[in-house]
């Protein structure tokens, strides 16, 4: 009987995967496609996530898939135009504050954006868990579920033969979508608000290589008299994305064939699609509606990913958000798992993880409009450009609050209670230099500048990792320049206690933790069994 089940083999299904590998927990992963999706959804991998899949050992990996993306050009910017060919640039965030965090309000980090559009990230994702030896069944649905008191128990169609199975596991983790067939199966009420635009997902081949040559960017606006809608790069040469917009009160996608797809794609691209062939690949309908589910766990099942919040892509926050969810949880059942913690501390998977989701909708929504979207003034604007807050703000510079309580992202990450720990690069006793980060991943961390907290861990479940200054040569790792304790602002015998997802749980300078207080002050951060 395997310890979970993951329903949904998307981005947020795999990543599941990978960290619940990471942490040692046998799981299954069911996806009734037998292949990913065709069409480009999420393009880009914000910070905080490529610092996970740093974490589980898979970074390179991940941008070198990244890498194998543009075929020319580099991902960026923003143009708009009556159509493609007579098109200009953006001058982009002039009226979007300095929110701090560092330049540009970027959190220091090992690591950095990856643009790896969605369909060429699963693929490797799926790869990579494979390697691993994580049971990953695609082509199989699941049918049927029962909670019950110590299992779910489950029924798995094989959807080729139609051959059945029932299974059995600890916890199941959906992560099946926006339309999740486990949300709606546990009546499990979202809060929503309405969309403000309905678009088709057409994604087309057409070689325009000469007519973006020195122009590439992320996203270019056409509005024209025959179309209005948005272009979105893939490869910056011959695959594009065209999000048609649609006014669901007058039409339905079916009042749009293939061939009039076609034509009004030609129309947005203008007099360059003269001649030129254009295949339609895919198609999809989607709309700029937002659900967060008000519940996120039942009992033994858990929502992921879009199961539990959808909308607009604006900003690029959904898969990012869902990615966070599965590193925020997986640690969590497999403290659990492993009797190491009671069950009340998967009910901490809430509180934390559902305010980072409407956050993403609200900053989401606030970039509806094309030119507010990437910062740019346009007399009336000022009110929602005021309220944008940058990426790192809203993917990495946010604080946990025991009950959920909403608060503003940190101004800048030096070790607060509830924020991930600061990047500072160390240097090993071996000379390699890594990060802060890099300390963390399978179990509970004290970082500390003096050998008392030794004394203090010993026989509690936690790695001690004592930071020396530049000039302490006996220290398991240094410090060079004296950049860590200036940082979190703690003197030379002080520390910080860190979770298995690099979060800080307790500082030695609030009150509660000392040697003293450590053992017991670790079973209640972690919710340790009697």
């Amino acid at each position: 009987m395997p310890s979970v089940l993951v329903v949904g083999g998307g981005l947020v299904g795999l990543s599941a995967s990978l960290c619940l590998h990471h942490h040692g927990i046998d799981h299954v992963l069911v996806e009734r496609a037998t292949e990913p999706s065709p069409l480009p959804r999420s393009r880009g991998l914000h910070t905080r996530s490529v610092e996970i899949f740093r974490q589980l050992g898979i970074e390179d990996r991940v941008q070198a898939a990244g890498a194998t993306a543009l075929r020319m050009g580099r991902f960026g910017g923003a143009r708009t135009g009556r159509t493609l060919g007579d098109s200009a640039p953006l001058e982009m965030g002039l009226g979007r504050p300095d929110r701090g965090g560092g330049p540009l309000g970027q959190s220091a980090s090992p690591s950095h954006f990856c643009f790896c559009p969605q369909v060429v990230l699963e693929p490797v994702l799926r790869d990579i868990a494979r390697e691993r030896g994580a049971d990953l069944r695609f082509g199989t649905e699941l049918t049927a579920f029962a909670q019950h008191a110590d299992h779910v128990g489950a029924t798995l169609t094989d959807r080729a033969s139609g051959r059945t199975e029932t299974l059995r596991a600890d916890y199941l983790i959906a992560a099946d979508g926006a339309a999740s067939g486990v949300r709606t199966a546990l009546g499990i009420t979202s809060t929503r608000q309405p969309p403000t635009h309905h678009y088709l997902n057409l994604f087309f081949r057409a070689d325009l290589t000469e007519l973006v040559r020195d122009a590439t960017f992320s996203q270019c606006e056409i509005r024209n008299e025959r179309v209005a809608g948005l272009f979105a790069a893939k490869n910056n040469t011959d695959e594009w994305t065209f999000h048609l917009e649609y006014d669901p009160a007058a039409e339905t996608p079916a009042d749009y064939p293939d061939a009039r797809c076609l034509d009004l794609i030609r129309a947005a691209i203008g007099p360059f699609a003269d001649g030129l062939g254009i295949e339609l690949l895919a198609r999809g309908a989607w709309d700029t509606g937002t659900a967060v589910a008000d519940e996120y766990r039942r009992g033994r099942i858990f929502l992921a990913g879009d199961a539990a919040h959808r909308h607009a892509p604006w900003g690029g926050f959904g898969a990012n958000t869902g990615i966070a969810d599965a590193h925020n949880l997986a640690w969590k059942l497999a403290a659990v798992l492993e009797g190491r913690s009671r069950d009340e501390l998967l009910d901490t998977y809430r509180p934390e993880r559902r305010p980072r989701a409407v956050l993403a909708v609200e900053q989401a929504r606030l970039r509806t409009e094309f030119l507010t979207r990437y910062g740019v003034p346009t007399g009336d604007n000022a009110d929602v450009l005021a309220r944008h807050l940058d990426t790192d703000a809203v993917m990495t510079r946010y604080r946990h609050t025991p009950d959920g309580r909403d608060q503003p992202p940190v101004e800048a990450l030096t070790g607060q209670t509830g924020t991930r720990f600061p990047h500072v690069p160390l240097q090993a006793a071996d000379g390699r230099t890594l990060s802060t980060l890099d300390l963390f991943g399978r179990g509970w961390t004290l970082l500390a500048g003096s050998t008392a907290w030794d004394r203090a861990a010993k026989g509690l479940p936690l790695t001690v990792r004592r930071v020396g200054g530049p000039d302490d040569a006996d220290a398991p790792l240094r410090d060079p320049e004296g950049a860590w304790a200036a940082l979190v602002g703690l003197p030379e015998d002080g520390a910080l206690l860190v979770r298995p997802d690099g979060f800080v749980a307790a500082r030695s300078d609030d009150g509660t933790l000392s040697p003293a207080t450590l053992g017991r002050v670790l079973r209640e951060v972690s919710y340790a069994r009697a």
